[in-house]
């Protein structure tokens, strides 16, 4: 079992990618073609569903009251 300040960690580092991935996505808007921002918004959508599925849902499973959106 992750200890919880080990997974309060994991969550932080887990979140601020989220975050960073919206961010590139944002400033690919108007800076690039349709189908290559189709691409990226492809590939942030997966990587932040990856992220949610394999690491935040770890850490909420062990520890739901880290999960602020439950709240």
């Amino acid at each position: 079992m992750i200890e919880k300040s080990t997974a309060s960690i994991i969550q932080q580092h887990a979140l601020n990618a989220i975050e960073s991935l919206h961010n590139a996505l944002t400033v690919s808007i108007d800076q690039c073609s349709v189908d290559e921002f189709e691409l990226i918004r492809r590939g942030v959508g997966t990587a932040i569903g990856d992220i949610q599925m394999d690491l935040l849902e770890l850490v909420y499973r062990q520890y739901p009251e880290l999960n602020q959106l439950k709240k």
